[in-house]
């Protein structure tokens, strides 16, 4: 039986011929179809290809994103493994808002991953098509997000301590993507957390989803707010808000890390207690800031440094970067080893664990 709950859908072709459609709802509709040739492209071959959902084969479902599900598919004339994102077009109502919400969505994710999937530690981009109203996003397929890494390591294998170069490589990692982001696409990724930062047995470490990315205009965030909340940072859910940059997404970078290294989200109970406690707990509370023992003074200071609730005094890209702890784990090539490790150990672990179910 399907994971999905069945839902209504229009054909997509009788979408884009209607011809009563809102002037903005046709241009955005314009915008997207640039982007859909029926053509596939894997960037190491250099080779077009002819396709569309009938050359893609269903192998297993991976998980859900930002606004849609994930696949996992082969493309059936190369057998090539990828990852597709099902973003849904089509909603229920299909009304003229939920219609332009839908594609504005769609239009930042496949521009904001086509452009920046020239960035080695960015999943990268093959193609789109269209399935029934879906939009078929074609990505590069890892093995594992750094959510199951860390859970394999603490809760099945019980090991204390993260392995430090590991934490430093997710960090050298995610700010390299952040900053490609910014810097080559003027985006603001907004959802950083362990479940979209992922590994592989190569030792790579790629951050993916861009469902809620948003484009900057004078380094402020533009549009739609959303993201997930325990890793907002202050400035992003307080009331008193005025705006804010890529410094929040340092914010969520600092949470993540932690995390990894402690082995449980930061803040204590924040699921099972109110929206307003969980405000207050961000927003009021101290910072949640890495303390062990376990951990270098090197490894300490550069995450606590990403958790400074004053954004005005929180460093960004451009300052981490400049840092002894960012210049030492930059040699990515040279901690690849321990990567490769820890997703083969993962992998073992997840194996077992579902034998035993």
């Amino acid at each position: 039986m399907s994971p999905h709950p069945p839902r209504k859908r229009l054909k997509l072709d009788a979408v884009f011929a209607e011809p009563e459609l809102p002037c903005k709802y046709k241009e955005l509709v314009d915008y997207i179809r640039k982007f859909i040739s029926d053509q596939i492209v894997f960037p190491e071959e250099g080779v077009s290809r002819p396709f569309d959902h009938n050359d893609l084969d269903e192998i297993s479902f991976l998980g859900r994103g930002t606004f849609g599900y994930v696949s996992k598919m082969s493309y059936r004339r190369t057998g090539r493994i990828m990852a597709v994102k099902k973003v849904r077009l089509i909603t229920n109502q299909a009304n003229e808002p939920e219609m332009n919400k839908s594609l504005q969505r769609l239009r930042i994710e496949v521009e904001a991953i086509k452009k920046a999937s020239k960035c080695d530690q960015i999943v990268q981009f093959y193609g789109v098509t269209f399935h029934e109203g879906d939009c078929w996003v074609c990505m590069e397929i890892m093995d594992c997000n750094l959510d199951a890494v860390y859970r394999a390591q603490h809760e099945r294998l019980k090991v204390e301590k993260f392995d430090e170069d590991v934490v430093g490589s997710v960090a050298v990692s995610t700010i390299k993507a952040l900053d490609h982001l910014k810097n080559e696409v003027n985006i603001i990724h907004r959802d950083v957390k362990p479940s979209n930062i992922l590994l592989d047995k190569r030792g790579l470490i790629k951050l993916c989803d861009f469902g809620i990315s948003g484009y900057l205009v004078d380094s402020i965030a533009q549009t739609m707010d959303a993201g997930c909340r325990p890793y907002m940072a202050p400035e992003r859910i307080s009331f008193l808000r005025k705006g804010y940059d890529i410094r929040s997404d340092v914010w969520s970078l600092g949470i993540t890390l932690v995390e990894i290294a402690t082995g449980k989200f930061p803040f204590p109970n924040f699921q099972s207690v109110p929206l307003f406690q969980q405000l207050a707990m961000v927003v009021n509370g101290d910072p949640p800031l890495l303390t062990s023992s376990m951990y270098s003074a090197q490894t300490i200071n550069f995450v606590n440094g990403c958790l400074i609730k004053d954004v005005e005094h929180r460093p960004n890209f451009s300052q981490l970067m400049d840092t002894e702890y960012y210049k030492y784990y930059s040699d990515l090539p040279r901690f690849k080893h321990r990567v490769v490790d820890y997703v083969k150990m993962t992998l073992i672990a997840e194996e077992q664990a579902a034998r035993q179910e």
